[in-house]
């Protein structure tokens, strides 16, 4: 790259284009979704609709932080791992364990967004093989996981309505800061980075994978009984 600044890098532009896509057709299938099946649940809309877009937002932002790492590999210092662990395990744990703790409890959410939170977390601390970097994932995805939904539980009855637009913004904030930190920190200036190249059919796949199981679980997942 000519200029060493985020907007000039091809895979930033590529992982905006393909979370627009995304964000596009999960809301398409949704929609299918409800005239198919879902409308046959009484009052679908009003228990679940601003949660399945709270949900579409949380899975596309998500899933474009880990797509620009693994289109820009490269070996990071055990530091920058630990950061890259620690950032996709707490957001993951954070935004899908508040949405699910929202339509289904403390119980369902939490574990929800602890596993998903988890996994995550060590799958993108291994970018630096070092012990610390998963280890600091694993303990971001428990942590955040088990805040996430005991957030939403706790301000549920406060005014959960107002408050969600701007957890979700911050958090969109966070992780466009991540995307712009791992760029600083191991793509611009770095003559060992490999670009890898992953096709808009897989990410949108994953994508809808990841938001039909989370679908399944808010709807047909255990509820706390003030939920049920």
């Amino acid at each position: 790259m000519s200029e060493n600044k985020l907007k000039y890098d091809n895979t930033y532009h590529k992982v905006l284009k393909y979370g627009a896509v995304a964000f596009l057709v999960l809301i398409l299938i949704e929609l299918l979704a409800y005239v198919g099946w879902f409308k046959l649940i009484p009052e679908f809309f009003t228990k679940y609709g601003i949660w399945l877009l709270y949900l579409n937002i949380s899975v596309v932002s998500i899933s474009m932080s880990i797509l620009y790492v693994l289109l820009n590999k490269t070996k990071v210092p055990c530091m920058t791992g630990m950061m890259i662990g620690m950032t996709i395990g707490m957001q993951i744990g954070m935004m899908i364990g508040a949405v699910i703790g929202a339509t289904n409890g403390y119980f369902t959410g939490a574990m929800a967004g602890m596993i998903l939170g988890s996994i995550g977390g060590i799958i993108a601390g291994f970018s630096s093989k070092s012990t610390m970097s998963w280890l600091q994932g694993l303990m971001a995805g428990i942590m955040g996981g088990t805040m996430g939904p005991m957030i939403s539980v706790m301000i549920f009855t406060d005014r959960i309505m107002i408050f969600m637009p701007f957890y979700v913004l911050l958090n969109l904030i966070l992780l466009w800061g991540f995307i712009k930190m791992y760029h600083e920190e191991a793509v611009e200036g770095n003559r060992e980075l490999v670009r890898k190249n992953i096709d808009l059919l897989t990410f949108v796949s994953a994508c809808i994978i990841i938001a039909a199981l989370l679908i399944v679980i808010m709807v047909y997942g255990p509820k706390s009984p003030i939920f049920a």
